[in-house]
Parts: C-alpha cells; sequence; structure tokens
C-alpha cells in the first residue's frame, strides 16, 4: 500500500463552479475546479481542448467558459446526452418558452396507454400520470435535431431520480431514492416495500422549469459552442467527424473508465429508459468492466489513437483514480499506466501527481460501507513530448504547480 503525503491541490477550491456543471449527477466525475486549472494551465484561448471519455460533459464546459475550443466524444449515450447539453450557447428564456410549449400541446389522455403499457421496474418508480409525461417527451424530444432540445434531454436525465425534501416536495420525479445511480429493479422493489413509498404524482414541466432556473441561477452562457461525437476511444482514427481535428489538439483532458467499478450503463437504467437505449447492450460495449490487464492494454489502444489527435507540443492529462484491492491494499492504477507509456515510449515525457478529490460522486461515497473499491486518491497524470512546465506563466499566484514539486511527486511515486 502507498503511502505518501498528499498535497494541497491549487484546484481546492470549488466555490465558483458554474452551476450548469450540477445538471446531472454522474459517477466518476472529476470537479470542475481541476478541469479550469489544467485547461488554463497548458492552453490559451482558441486553443483546441478534447475529452475521449466526456461523461458529463465537465472538461466541455470548462473549455467553453475559458474560452477554449472544444469537443468530447463518449460511447455511452447517457455521457452523450449530458455531454450535448452543455455544449451550446443558449438563453433561459428560450428555454423556458420551450418547455411551456411542450406542456401546451401536452395530451395525457394520448400518451396514458402507452405510460401503462410501461414495465413494473417503471412503475414503482413514478406516478403513472408523471410517465405518461415522460413517454410524450421522450416521443418529442429523442427525435429533435433543436439544440434547445438537446439541453432539456440532459436537465430531464438530471432530474429522473432523486430524495424529497422533508416537507414531501421534490426537485426530482420519482420515489425518495438516491441521485447519482440507478438502484437494481428488485432493489428498488425490496425498497419501495420495506420504506412503504408511494409514487407521488411529479408535474415533469415544473420541475424541468425549476432545474433550468436553477442551473442558469448564476450561468452566463459562452460563446464558444462544443463539438460532440459518439466514437469508441480505441476507434478515433477511423471516425470521419473526428478526423479532421487530428493533429490539431493542443490538450486532451479527461478520466478513463474505473477498473472494474463502475458499470454506467446498469447503474443507469432509469436514464437509459428514458433514452430508449439497452442497458446490457450499452454495458457489453464500454470497457468500464476490465481487470488490470485488460485495462492497461485498453489504455495501450487509446493512448495511440489519442497520441494521434494531439499536436507535436500537445499535453495529455489523464486523472486515473486508486482502486483498492483490500483493506490495507491499494493498486494505483497511474502506475500501471505510466509504466506502460514508458515501456511502449508513446511519450518522451510522464509526470505524476497525487490528489485528493473530496466530494465528488465517486462510488465510495455513495454506497458507506457496501461501497465500490475506488479511493478517495486519483492521480494526475501529465504526457508530452515536451517540458510544458518551462517558463509557464498561464497561471500566477501562489497555488501553482511548480516543475520542482511535479517532480518530486513524480519520483515519489514511480520511483
Amino acid at each position: 500500500m502507498i503511502k505518501e503525503k498528499v498535497q494541497v491541490t491549487p484546484w481546492a477550491d470549488k466555490s465558483d463552479s458554474d452551476p450548469l456543471h450540477s445538471l446531472c449527477s454522474y459517477l466518476g466525475a472529476f470537479p470542475p475546479s481541476l478541469a479550469k486549472y489544467f485547461i488554463k494551465y497548458f492552453t490559451d484561448e482558441n486553443d483546441l481542448v478534447f475529452d475521449p471519455f466526456s461523461g458529463r460533459g465537465t472538461t466541455i464546459l470548462e473549455s467553453r467558459i475559458l474560452n477554449r475550443k472544444s469537443i468530447g466524444s463518449d460511447l455511452n449515450p447517457i455521457a452523450l446526452a449530458l455531454s450535448k447539453a452543455k455544449s451550446h450557447k443558449l438563453k433561459k428564456k428560450d428555454i423556458i418558452d420551450r418547455i411551456d410549449e411542450l406542456e401546451s400541446d401536452y395530451d395525457y389522455a394520448l400518451y396514458l396507454p402507452e405510460a401503462q403499457s410501461e414495465s413494473d421496474e417503471i412503475h414503482l418508480i413514478f406516478h403513472q400520470a408523471t410517465i405518461a409525461q415522460l413517454c410524450y417527451l421522450k416521443d418529442i424530444l429523442l427525435t429533435s435535431k433543436s439544440d434547445i432540445d438537446e439541453f432539456l434531454i440532459g436537465a430531464i436525465l438530471g432530474i429522473m431520480h432523486g430524495g424529497e425534501r422533508k416537507d414531501g416536495t421534490s426537485g426530482y420525479l420519482s420515489i425518495s431514492m438516491p441521485n447519482t445511480f440507478s438502484m437494481s429493479p428488485e432493489y428498488v422493489r425490496r425498497f419501495v416495500q420495506t420504506k412503504e413509498l408511494n409514487r407521488v404524482k411529479r408535474n415533469v414541466f415544473d420541475i424541468l422549469k425549476e432545474k433550468v432556473e436553477r442551473v442558469f441561477s448564476k450561468h452566463k452562457s459562452p460563446e464558444k459552442e462544443s463539438y460532440i461525437f459518439e466514437c469508441d476511444a480505441k476507434e478515433i482514427s477511423k471516425s470521419e467527424k473526428l478526423k479532421k481535428y487530428q493533429g490539431k489538439v493542443d490538450l486532451i483532458l479527461t478520466s478513463p473508465p474505473y477498473l472494474g467499478i463502475v458499470n454506467y450503463a446498469k447503474q443507469n437504467w432509469i436514464r437509459s429508459w428514458f433514452l430508449d437505449s439497452d442497458p446490457i447492450e450499452i454495458s457489453e460495449k464500454l470497457d468500464d468492466d476490465l481487470n488490470i490487464n485488460q485495462w492497461v492494454q485498453f489504455s495501450k489502444k487509446t493512448l495511440f489513437e489519442f497520441k494521434k489527435m494531439l499536436k507535436p507540443n500537445g499535453v495529455a492529462v489523464f486523472v486515473i483514480g486508486d482502486v483498492a484491492k483490500s483493506k490495507n491494499s491499494v493498486i494505483p492504477l497511474a502506475r500501471d499506466f505510466s509504466l506502460m507509456v514508458k515501456e511502449n515510449k508513446l511519450f518522451k515525457n510522464v509526470w505524476v501527481f497525487s490528489d485528493y478529490i473530496e466530494g465528488v460522486d465517486k462510488t465510495t461515497r455513495i454506497w458507506g460501507e457496501t461501497k465500490g473499491k475506488a479511493t478517495a486518491t486519483d492521480r494526475i497524470v501529465i504526457l508530452s513530448d515536451i517540458n510544458p512546465f518551462e517558463n509557464n506563466n498561464r497561471i500566477n499566484g501562489k497555488s501553482v504547480l511548480t516543475y520542482k514539486l511535479i517532480q518530486e511527486s513524480t519520483k515519489h511515486f514511480l520511483g
């Protein structure tokens, strides 16, 4: 087990995070303050940032806020929906007007039969009237190419399920349950019986407008827009849409899938239902249930693809979490990752910085004593064929990662 002093990081202050980041919870997300720091550290305005595991779009949104060009890709429909929701320049008034329009066109009698035909699992979670509204919105939004409708899909995913307030009201549509992940259908059934929960009629349009008001409370939609693509990270070079960006990316900032901890499709089956996605089919496509050897091979394949996207002086930053093998044993994935990079001479320089990421949606914080194997320590792995720390004056102030600090951390971690 690695014993080390965890440094206080320059991105520890999360107080100024844009509220749009909270559009929807997502397992394994890294804090926006981390994305903000490295985007500012390694790029200038109008540089191109790429996140090949775009997740809930943290890198994408921070790039837009900082006036960088950005692209993202993913295979998970939920990740694609959330990243797209944060990729457009939108006005709150236009979004609210669209919700009002959708509500005025809604016909309960027309969608009641469809709601009644939904599975028992869905009826355990939502009131029948709420299901009917969701069926209507699925019918309209999932076939739309409108930027606003893409945003609304992401916003609906964010209100699909979560806890009730003490007074019985809720900012979510479901019975009172966790908002970060979907409990299994069988667990939901037992949960409902044990807690004697009742499905409360929740108006999707009202709660959706409340959500929009919250996330736009301090959000000033940036001018820059992002482009999000469905793509397997192992086959980026085969993507016609991404091909035009090859050799043009200044910074890759991303977090690879966890090592057999988070099955993003199965643990989001309720949101998958809204997207008309089959969690089992999606799970088979995703690389989120690998053992250590498979994970290293996966990382090697994807890194070959990522390097084709970078400029010769580009930088790649990976947030890679440790995995607890047992109570007193930890697998430092970043070490295996870094050694693989060195062995295959993929980049001339490899640096590793250790970070204790607190207060994010990590598996460890969700299940308590029945938690998965994620730990609170993440490693920031920085790869480049140049030394991007030399003459770097982009970040001012005391909280700066110096080259000396990076060297010391890397030496301690890699030996």
